[in-house]
């Protein structure tokens, strides 16, 4: 019943709250849906998989908001009962995974979890990455073990900071195991072969459509190797949601030093996530790593009535952050339109329909690229957002350039450069590209407050 109820009233939280669609989740979908190759055609840092997904998922439902909020709300659903149903296997009181899942409900809210991303995509996969590990540290079966790699490997090819619990569940082994850990790995040899299978695959489809180079580029040596060192790559978190984050950990102070060794892991793993959240440090990175914490909550309240008085001052000064915080997002975001495509996109989606022909490519200037599925237009190959850890790349401006020369787009959709900072989202200027519109192209038309029409001359 607790679960039922829980779960209903997060769905209500999730209805009424603004929800977040991230464009590349209509983007990426919509242009491999038009013919576009994937790492070469589209820019893009992320594996494949979720990607797949969405591309048939949008086939089916469109490239409206209402049909990704149906999937993130079902997605969400199973973070929800999944967080219950480990929390009641692993510490064998209902009372526990009760408390487990009303605490991720409402916390999860301040966390973003209301928006469709990879992280989210991954978090049932990690969750029970994390139970099956546990377990095999308790029955050492391998088949817990081979479990353990399938689901990490999945979600690898969802996104690739998964490598961190990984790393950690190795950690583990080798201090639970010591020398004997060499012995695990060698006799349970094929829990690597999910990943290479995977791998295999991949690389094989990419292979046939002869876009390998661009496959292994983008998702294993720019994220690991060339990411952190374009400029406005790194964003740390601000002075506000360090605050949160403080609150957060200081909650489960309690758990920190006395608890079991199941919640210690739990503990351990969820900070361990808290790598999700670098380089670019959003909240909604966080979901997988809260749905780990958020196990323990039960045995954590327990060794509260057994704390001394500094840690349940702690304590209650985490649950104030929280609950504020809560409280304030809630009220906020209360009955908002959908981040992302409020009114005045639907307006400029339409505008686009109604001024240009559907086989008429556009370009996009430091604009909304989501008008693109929303209009049914197509930009010029290849498509990159306006980052600069994207265009900064040797040779990603003349690639760009290239396309836009050579498909010579009648119409150009611009938002003016904001003046905050050089490589700031919105301010940033890729000069090539820049200096081509600004000598072939002429603002003609206000479309809304940010937007305007750019329209191609012959000198």
């Amino acid at each position: 019943m607790i679960l039922i109820i829980t779960v209903l009233l997060h769905l209500i939280l999730l209805v009424n709250t603004r929800f977040t669609l991230w464009p590349e989740m209509t983007v990426y979908p919509y242009l491999l849906n038009h013919g576009f190759l994937l790492y070469r055609d589209i820019i893009n840092p992320y594996p494949p998989f979720f990607i797949w997904f969405l591309t048939i998922f949008s086939k089916a439902f469109g490239y409206q908001p209402l049909g990704y909020q149906l999937l993130t709300w079902l997605l969400v659903i199973l973070i929800d009962i999944s967080v219950f149903i480990i929390a009641r296997n692993i510490f064998k009181k209902k009372s526990y995974a009760n408390l487990a899942i009303i605490f991720f409900a409402f916390i999860s809210v301040p966390f973003l979890i209301n928006g469709l991303w990879f992280d989210l995509a991954q978090t049932p996969p990690v969750l029970f990455a994390f139970y099956f590990f546990q377990r095999y540290l308790s029955g050492k079966k391998s088949k817990d073990l081979f479990i353990v790699s399938v689901l990490l490997s999945i979600t690898f090819f969802i996104k690739q900071q998964i490598i961190w619990m990984g790393i950690f569940f190795a950690l583990v082994l080798f201090w639970k195991y010591r020398s004997n850990s060499i012995k695990i790995f060698a006799k349970n040899y094929y829990i690597f072969l999910p990943f290479l299978f995977m791998l295999t695959l991949a690389s094989a489809f990419f292979w046939l459509n002869e876009t390998i180079g661009d496959f292994l580029f983008w998702v294993f040596y720019f994220p690991f190797i060339k990411a952190s060192q374009m400029p406005g790559y790194i964003l740390l978190p601000s002075a506000k949601q360090i605050i949160l984050l403080a609150g957060l950990s200081l909650f489960f102070i309690p758990i920190i030093f006395r608890g079991s060794k199941q919640s210690k892991l739990a503990i351990l793993s969820g900070l361990t996530l808290f790598l999700f959240a670098y380089p670019r440090f959003d909240y909604f990175h966080l979901i997988p790593s809260l749905s780990l914490l958020s196990l323990t909550v039960g045995e954590n309240i327990k060794l509260l009535t057994k704390s001394n008085f500094r840690i349940r001052l702690a304590f209650l000064l985490g649950a104030v952050v929280l609950t504020v915080q809560t409280a304030r997002y809630i009220h906020k975001n209360w009955m908002q339109e959908v981040r992302f495509f409020e009114k005045d996109i639907i307006e400029t989606s339409n505008f686009i329909k109604n001024f240009s022909a559907s086989y008429e490519p556009i370009f996009i200037q430091n604009g909304p690229d989501q008008i693109l599925p929303l209009s049914g237009r197509l930009p010029t190959k290849p498509w990159a957002d306006d980052f600069p850890w994207y265009l900064e790349l040797e040779n990603s401006q003349e690639k760009v350039l290239k396309g836009l020369i050579a498909e010579s787009p009648k119409y150009i959709i611009s938002k003016p450069y904001d003046n905050v900072g050089k490589f700031e989202l919105g301010s940033y200027r890729p000069s090539k590209i820049a200096a081509f519109v600004d000598e072939n192209y002429r603002e003609t038309t206000q479309i809304s407050d940010t937007l305007w029409l750019k329209e191609k001359y012959e000198k």
